[in-house]
This record gives structure tokens, C-alpha cells and sequence, in this order.
């Protein structure tokens, strides 16, 4: 949870003085129950049938029970028998709740119809009745209680889990992070779940209350810890046979209860109120490829053994006739074709514009070449290639490998593709971690080195997202790609999302990083003035197909496809005149 939310929890406290009454009842209680040998001599357990249901006197602050025992003594000592089952619960509850969740939410598709099926079968059951048939079948006690509430509880936070995720594995900085190789653990844990912690914490703080009710209900049927041992639920029960004579049997107990429950609903709606007040395998043929597509290597590694002169000659990008279809028959677009026939190449040292409208295809061709095609999509004809090698036969583990370290994107929106809840160095020191494993200095080193490359300043470093400018996140998402020196860098719209001026400085910086490494650079967009400034050839396509290829220079002053001609005929009068001015 992010020092804003901790924030947003404090002064949402100090404002209800509700709040701070209860948090002071509840602070005293878990003091007094932390500290009850300290507080009270007596033992919890032993009797003594001469001192029978007395009332509360100044000795027995909470009078005795009918085996002489002192109320208040097993008040506090049945606090830590409710609340450490509960607390334990919770923990081992929000372990497989979120496990399951996030593994479901992420993964999808067979894994996520299996585990939401276990989960639906749980849900319905009764909460309370499953509980009491898994506690009567192991036997009752501390341990068999805890797996009873543990067992019913998880599939809730499982469910409520997989619906967040699913929101978060859409966003841009867990495509980045897929992009960039980062392995799914990492992804999993660092960019989702450190995302859910909000949430997280919400159904926590609202389930515990919950929870104690369960423990309560258990015990007070005899599944929970067997007598004398005391436990809240279980002072009840044996307190229910005497109420008219010593009600204060009962209302000890239950007042306890509901004062803990009652914080915890009350504290869990203060958490929820701040949370959402936040801007809220195969053949390993990766071993071929260059690690280091600069002509001037990073001083932070050795450059890699010289390629074979075939790799020296293969392209960077190697496309050819490709089809992707919708190959899942369930799907209502069985049978359409994405991309039909379609070509295209990229060599070392050259920069490539794909240009197209909406729903052109320009955006599942970055993604083939990023090996991130996934049903219902599938390749069905047609070849794809990255410095010579064919990647038709590439498990994800391969692919793992490659991005981030010979291949990286850089994403359209940078505000989604940086991680808002970790630093923005980081995430760029999380790529070269990822792949190169550098030392402590060696990896402070090459953030400076990449810093200065992007014009950022170094105390960026220390900073989240939220407080950069539009330009300078765009600078960090572009350091994070080409961190570990790729040898191709794909560019998807990176400049949609800011102002003119600002893209006129990313684009410049794209070309001269591109001429300084000599990248192979892949720049996907729809707009014109854009592509005419940094590509050397422009491929145009329309409806999955390309509709004309050639130098940007020949393009733009005579295009020879009807639809390339109305592309440009529709740009207006200046934007017009920038692009022939840039075709000179």
C-alpha cells in the first residue's frame, strides 16, 4: 500500500472521532490480552467450586463461572485463542485466496476454467455448514479449526482476487514487463500482486470480523479447542444455561466479540475509502541470438562472441507471407483472417514505419514479432523470423529470454506501462537484473549511463511514475527498452499520448539512439507526419493486407496505391507541408 493510501488512512481516522474511540478500545484490549499474566494472577483453567457464580467483586472484576473459574482471567486468555485462530486464518486464507486468484486472472484459459470451477463448487455451500462438516470430520481443536475456516474462507478472496487481476494484467506496464522478459514470477508477484495489496488488505480488514464469527460459532458447538481451555465462542456456550442467574457469563464474551468485529468492519471501510481514493520447452535458440545490438557495447559486459556470418547478414525482422487467423471455434470470429499474406522486413541499422488505421493488423504484427500471439489468434501460414532464426518453434521459455534482451518494445501509453507502486529506477533495473544478473555498482552505473542517454535527470531514479511529466515517463519507458542494448526496438504509437512539441523531442531521441546503436527499429502509428520523421521505409496496411511499400522519400511524393493517396490527400494543408519538408 502506497504512502498516499497510509495517508488518505490517517487523516480519514483523525477526522472520525468514532474511529479513534473504537482503535483505542481495540489497542487496549489486544494490550490486555498480549499482557495477561502480567494483568491477572489467577489461572484460566483451575477451579475452585467455593467461589460458584459470584458476581463481579473487586478481586473477580468480571465474576466467576459455575466451576469457580474467573471470568475476566479466561476473557483475556480466550482472546488469544479467538484472535490467534483468526489471525492465523486470515493469513493462510489470503495465501491461497490470492494465489489462486492472481494464477487464474493471469493465466486465463484452461487454468482459469479449472480453478473458477473449485472455487464455484465451494461457493456453493453454506459458509458456516461446510466449516462445521470439515471441523466434525478432523475432530475439533486449535489446528483443525483453523483448516475448517481456512477451507471455506479462501474461495471468496479467490474470486474477488481473479476479477483485480484480470483488470491488472490488461494494463500496459504487465505488457511492458512481458515485453522486456521479465519472468511470470516476477510479473506475478512484483507488477500484480504488489498492485492487489490495496484490495488485499480490504478484504482482510472486512473478512477478519468474519472470521471471529466463525471461530465464535465453531466453538460455541464444541468444535473449536476442547475445555477447559478458554475461548469466546465457548465462554458463551457455557454461559447460555446460566444467563438469568450470572448474565455477566454471557455479555462478557459477547461484548468482546462484537466490539472486535465492529472495529474490524469499521476499520475495513476506512482502508476501502482510501484505497479507492487513489488516482486508483524448446530448443534454446535464443543462445544464437546477438545480445548486444549497439556498434558500442555497454562498458557493463563483455560484447558477445562475434555471430556467425550468416546472422550477420539475416535481418533483424523477417516476415513472410503471414496469415494469423481466429482458430478457436468457440469463438464467434472462427475462421476470420487478422493478417493475410503479409511481409515485411527490418535490418540492422534501419528504421521501418508500419502505418495503418484502427483495426488495420499493424498492432498483432508487433505482436507476432514479439512472440506474444495467443488464442484465439494463431499463425497459420506463412514464416517469422528474428536474426535468422525461425521462431515457429520457440516455447515461451525461449521468448522469455529474448525480450528485454535482443528485442524490446516500447509501449504507446507510458503512464500504464511504468508500474505505479515501484520506483522508477527500479523497473529499468529490473530488465538488466533480469538478464545480465549485474553487480550492485555495475547496475547503478548503467542507470546513470541509460539516464543520460534518455536526457533524464538521475534523481528520476528515486521517484514513482506519477511524478514525471508525460515526456519524461516516455524517456523511462524508453531507457527500461534499450537498458540491456537490444538489437531490435519496437515502437508501438509511442508518441500518441503526448503534445506536439514533446513528440517531436521522443521521436528525435528514437532516431538518434536507433542511429547511434544501430538498432533495427520497428515504428507502428497512424500518423504520417510522425512516421515521416524517423523511418527510412514506410510499409502501409489496410484490412490485415499491405497496400504499398516503399522509401519513405518515394512514398510521400508519389504514392501509387489508391489508399496511400487518400492517407495523404486527407492530412492537412501544414501537416502536409512538414511531411514533403522531411521527404526532401
Amino acid at each position: 500500500m502506497s504512502d498516499r493510501v497510509l495517508h488518505r488512512f490517517k487523516v480519514g481516522l483523525r477526522r472520525d472521532p468514532v474511529g479513534i474511540v473504537l482503535l483505542a478500545i481495540v489497542v487496549a484490549m489486544i494490550d490486555a490480552i498480549l499482557a495477561a499474566p502480567l494483568i491477572s494472577a489467577l489461572s484460566p483453567v483451575g477451579t475452585d467450586f467455593k467461589q460458584v457464580l459470584l458476581p463481579p467483586n473487586a478481586v473477580n472484576w468480571l465474576g466467576t463461572d459455575d466451576f469457580g473459574r474467573d471470568v475476566f482471567t479466561r476473557l483475556l486468555y480466550g482472546g488469544r485463542t479467538s484472535l490467534t485462530v483468526a489471525g492465523v486464518a486470515v493469513l493462510i486464507v489470503m495465501s491461497i485466496g490470492v494465489t489462486v486468484g492472481v494464477v487464474a486472472g493471469y493465466f486465463g484459459g484452461v487454468v482459469d476454467l479449472v480453478l473458477t470451477k473449485i472455487i464455484d463448487v465451494l461457493l456453493a455451500f453454506p459458509r458456516l455448514v461446510l466449516a462445521i462438516a470439515v471441523a466434525a470430520l478432523m475432530g475439533g481443536g486449535m489446528v483443525p479449526l483453523i483448516i475448517a475456516i481456512s477451507v471455506v474462507a479462501w474461495p471468496a478472496y479467490a474470486r474477488i482476487i481473479r476479477g483485480f487481476t484480470l483488470q491488472v494484467t490488461q494494463e500496459g506496464y504487465v505488457l511492458a514487463a512481458r515485453c522486456l522478459g521479465t519472468p511470470t514470477w516476477k510479473i506475478l508477484t512484483r507488477h500484480i500482486a504488489l498492485n492487489l495489496i490495496g484490495p488485499i488488505l480490504v478484504l482482510a480488514m472486512l473478512d477478519i470480523g468474519n472470521l471471529i464469527l466463525a471461530v465464535s460459532a465453531l466453538s460455541f458447538l464444541g468444535l473449536g479447542v476442547p475445555p477447559p481451555a478458554p475461548e469466546w465462542g465457548a465462554m458463551l456456550n457455557e454461559g447460555r444455561n446460566n444467563m438469568e442467574i450470572a448474565p455477566w457469563l454471557v455479555l462478557a464474551p459477547g461484548l468482546a466479540i462484537f466490539v472486535v468485529v465492529l472495529a474490524a468492519n469499521y476499520f475495513g471501510d476506512i482502508v476501502r475509502d482510501s484505497v479507492e481514493g487513489r488516482p486508483v520447452h524448446g530448443p534454446r535458440n535464443w543462445l544464437r541470438l546477438p545480445l548486444l545490438g549497439a556498434t558500442q557495447p555497454s562498458r557493463l559486459a563483455a560484447a558477445p562472441a562475434a555471430p556467425h556470418k550468416d546472422e550477420v547478414a539475416a535481418p533483424a525482422l523477417d516476415m513472410q507471407d503471414v496469415c494469423i487467423e481466429v482458430t478457436d471455434r468457440r469463438s464467434p470470429y472462427f475462421g476470420r483472417r487478422i493478417l493475410n499474406n503479409v511481409s515485411l522486413r527490418v535490418t540492422r541499422g534501419e528504421s521501418v514505419g508500419l502505418i495503418g488505421e484502427s483495426g488495420s493488423g499493424k498492432s498483432t504484427l508487433a505482436a507476432l514479432s514479439l512472440g506474444l500471439t495467443r488464442p484465439p489468434l494463431a499463425l497459420t501460414a506463412g514464416s517469422a523470423s528474428l536474426f535468422g532464426e525461425d521462431t515457429a518453434g520457440w516455447s515461451w521459455d525461449d521468448w522469455q529470454h529474448v525480450r528485454g534482451r535482443s528485442i524490446a518494445l516500447v509501449n504507446q501509453d507510458p503512464l500504464s506501462a511504468l508500474n505505479p507502486v515501484l520506483r522508477v529506477g527500479d523497473q529499468i533495473g529490473e530488465v538488466m537484473q533480469t538478464h545480465l544478473a549485474p553487480s550492485r555498482a555495475a547496475l547503478e552505473d548503467r542507470l546513470r549511463e541509460v539516464l543520460d542517454e534518455v536526457d533524464l535527470p538521475r534523481r528520476v531514479m528515486r521517484q514513482f511514475p506519477h511524478e514525471l511529466s508525460g515526456g519524461m515517463r516516455q524517456r523511462a519507458v524508453i531507457a527500461m527498452a534499450i537498458v540491456n542494448r537490444p538489437a531490435l526496438l519496437i515502437a508501438d504509437e509511442p508518441t500518441t499520448a503526448l503534445d506536439v512539441s514533446t513528440q517531436i523531442r521522443i521521436l528525435d531521441l528514437l532516431r538518434g539512439l536507433q542511429d547511434r546503436y544501430g538498432l533495427a527499429l520497428l515504428f507502428v502509428s497512424h500518423d504520417l507526419r510522425v512516421i515521416s520523421r524517423v523511418a527510412d521505409r514506410v510499409v502501409i496496411m489496410r484490412g490485415g493486407e499491405v497496400m504499398e511499400r516503399g522509401l519513405t522519400k518515394e512514398i510521400f511524393a508519389g504514392a501509387t496505391h489508391p489508399y496511400t493517396r487518400e492517407l495523404i490527400a486527407a492530412m492537412p494543408g501544414r501537416r502536409m507541408r512538414l511531411i514533403q519538408a522531411a521527404a526532401e
